[in-house]
């Protein structure tokens, strides 16, 4: 008899996987400047996780006692869990929340027009650490602030010294305070998703290429078989063990520079293309390192989407060739404002074309809906439809009770709704792991009083907020929750629910990711505290101190608090050019890309192409995803459809060979480290 997906054991490795994440990553990036274990969309220790575990563990069960072997829906639970718990871990959440809340109050006590604004802003306490003083330059002096700021002293360098120095009892009310928050939100993306589910992946069937990287890691084994086809692949093994022997060699060129050469993975011709009109290109146009993993995921890319990707990146730079010959430039206020009208008309083109689906989770939600509607398959649509609209409700009431007011929180919900749609929408459809909207959630308050400066501005506290949130929450969207609980629930369709149209056993599934995000939210947080509150410089050799310091001064200044007290002193900062056309060039090319596409099956270019050719993802990529597209393409066209589905096991292996490169060096550093040795960042 088959096991239930969502069991005991399946939930512990999960949870097994979560905390091993969500405590090691803080420390492990802040203070040893070791590579992040998640990444981006496709984290590097899930795969590193589950594949040390599939192999080593789980391929001899099948191999001597397959009763005892876990199956794929049970892994599909697992990879589930551990996914969701990355948008917790660091970039999604961590990295920033804890320092943004101490950091705004420790530059207050330097620089009096913060003090200024935060007295103005009358933030609700509750979002806070205890502090002791009311007065915002008071508790920049506050032993919260300067111990987090630097390091809490001890008697003795211990684990226990240092956690019993940490003030646990002053961040149990912005905890629980933020828990409340985390609960609205994430609650919102979880319904949201599972209300799309079924329209992106059967009417609109996208092709999710990082799922077909999670499937081939979970695929249950033919009978007899102790590893899965992909695992039994000799062109797999040959493009895996290329790429790892050319990062085991450039690790050892790292450490051992006159012994090993460094193989070359980038290409740097800054100094050839010094002349006009070539200057005038951005600098990663001119400079790219190759990444295996976005050429392997270009394969299971739909091919005019990777196209898009890379061409229309590539087409920017002609515009910039030309504006610099007329003495013009595209700057990045004109790039905000034509992101701000592409993401606003790129999300109204989401939910046209998902309207119908749309219309028949609303007619169940107010009545019995139609006989031929679809039904809910993780939640009933009646469920997740009044899920959202309560978790909105509740998001509202919380940005209201911490000090906007309605129109601004209503105004600062709906941009984070929008732009985790949006997020997820572009993950689904391209697989991009380094995915970001780099628009600000004040965007529309600052558009609106540039353009229509007669009209009242809104307040200092819904302002401050929604620049803490583009700092916190929208700044670096590489680690969201959006694509990665999007991806489970695609996973677990495939291995654990494929022939279940009733909702009543996948709905565990749900539970367990809301079990998953907890336990990442108690643990990351536990985990930030105690290494902030632990070390004041890192322990490389750079012994760069404070640990964390972009986030700590840089980001605190430049994108919260600065734009905030400029638009609350004396307005939204001028700029020599018209807001409304750079936003009207925006929406409308994200209109007429959107159009074109739907109109015809030809049509090459997508809108995701436009909306993602500002951002740092595709800047650092492109040249990647050429490579891909150029293989892919080759291979169509010379060998069909089967070359395709037979070269698909060496993309793979250029995927997992990266990924596993980057996990090794990654561990080798941490046992060095452990071990008292001086090791060495292998980029």
């Amino acid at each position: 008899m088959q096991r239930e997906a969502v069991n005991l054991r399946s939930v512990i490795l999960g949870l097994v996987g979560v905390v091993f994440i969500n405590s090691l990553n803080a420390f492990n990036i802040t203070v040893l400047s070791n590579s992040d274990l998640i990444g981006g969309s496709l984290p590097t220790g899930l795969l590193l996780f589950l594949m040390l575990f599939v192999i080593l563990i789980n391929a001899p069960l099948r191999r001597f006692a397959p009763r005892y072997a876990f199956s794929s829906g049970e892994l599909a639970v697992a990879l589930g869990m551990i996914l969701v718990s990355c948008a917790v871990a660091f970039l999604g959440l961590m990295r920033y929340l804890p320092t943004h809340l101490v950091k705004i109050f420790y530059y207050a006590a330097q620089r009096p027009e913060y003090a200024a604004l935060l007295r103005k802003a009358n933030l609700s306490d509750w979002l806070f650490p205890a502090y002791a003083s009311s007065d915002p330059a008071q508790r920049g002096n506050d032993p919260i602030v300067q111990e987090y700021a630097g390091r809490a002293l001890t008697e003795t360098d211990t684990f226990i010294a240092h956690f019993q120095a940490v003030p646990w009892h002053a961040w149990l009310q912005p905890a629980i305070g933020w828990g409340i928050f985390l609960i609205a939100l994430f609650g919102s993306v979880i319904c949201m998703m599972v209300i799309l589910r079924r329209q992106w992946v059967e009417n609109e069937r996208l092709q999710f290429p990082l799922t077909t990287v999670y499937m081939s890691l979970i695929e249950t084994p033919a009978p007899g078989k102790a590893l899965n086809p992909l695992f039994r692949n000799r062109l797999f093994w040959m493009a895996f063990g290329l790429i790892a022997v050319i990062h085991l060699c450039n690790g050892l060129a790292t450490y051992f520079p006159r012994n090993f050469p460094r193989i070359p993975l980038s290409f740097d011709i800054n100094n050839i293309l010094t002349e006009e009109p070539w200057r005038y290109c951005e600098w990663p146009f001119k400079y790219q390192r190759i990444s295996f993993i976005m050429i392997g995921l270009t394969m299971f890319m739909q091919t005019r989407t990777a196209f898009s990707l890379w061409f229309i990146f590539v087409l920017l730079q002609v515009f910039r060739m030309a504006a610099g010959m007329r003495q013009s430039e595209i700057s990045e206020p004109m790039q905000f404002d034509q992101l701000f009208g592409a993401v606003i008309v790129f999300g109204g083109i989401l939910l046209y074309v998902a309207r119908q689906h749309l219309f028949a989770v609303l007619r169940q939600m107010v009545g019995p809906g139609r006989a031929d509607d679809p039904r809910g398959r993780y939640l009933p649509y009646r469920l997740a439809g009044w899920g959202f609209v309560c978790c909105q409700v509740l998001l509202i009431s919380w940005l209201v009770a911490a000090g906007t007011t309605i129109i601004g929180a209503l105004v600062i919900a709906g941009m984070l709704m929008l732009f985790y749609l949006i997020l997820a929408r572009i993950v689904a459809d391209t697989g991009m792991i380094y995915p970001v909207l780099p628009v600000p959630v004040s965007h529309p308050f600052d558009t609106v009083a540039a353009v229509v400066p007669s009209l009242p501005h809104t307040s200092a506290g819904s302002h401050l907020l929604a620049r803490f949130f583009s700092a916190v929450l929208t700044h670096d969207m590489r680690q969201t929750l959006p694509p990665y609980a999007q991806h489970a629930l695609v996973v677990a369709d495939h291995a654990a629910y494929s022939r279940t149209r009733d909702w009543r056993k996948p709905i565990r599934f749900v539970g367990v990711l809301i079990l998953a995000l907890v336990v990442a939210y108690l643990v990351a947080g536990a985990a930030m505290l105690y290494t902030e509150y632990s070390y004041a410089a890192t322990l490389d050799r750079s012994n760069r101190s404070p640990i964390d310091w972009w986030v700590g001064s840089g980001m605190v200044q430049d994108i919260v608090m600065d734009p905030a007290v400029h638009y609350t002193t004396s307005g939204v900062q001028a700029v020599p050019h018209s807001r409304l056309l750079h936003i009207g060039i925006g929406a409308g090319i994200t209109a007429a890309l959107g159009a074109l596409r739907l109109s015809f099956a030809g049509w090459p270019l997508h809108p995701a192409g436009f909306l993602l050719c500002y951002t740092y993802g595709i800047q650092i990529t492109w040249f990647s995803i050429f490579l891909g597209w150029l293989a892919k393409s080759a291979i169509v066209y010379f060998g069909g459809s089967r070359l395709f589905y037979r070269a698909q096991p060496f993309f793979l292996g250029l995927i997992y060979g990266e990924v596993i490169a980057t996990g090794f060096w990654l561990v080798s550093n941490l046992a060095l480290w452990f071990m008292g040795f001086e090791y060495r960042v292998v980029g």
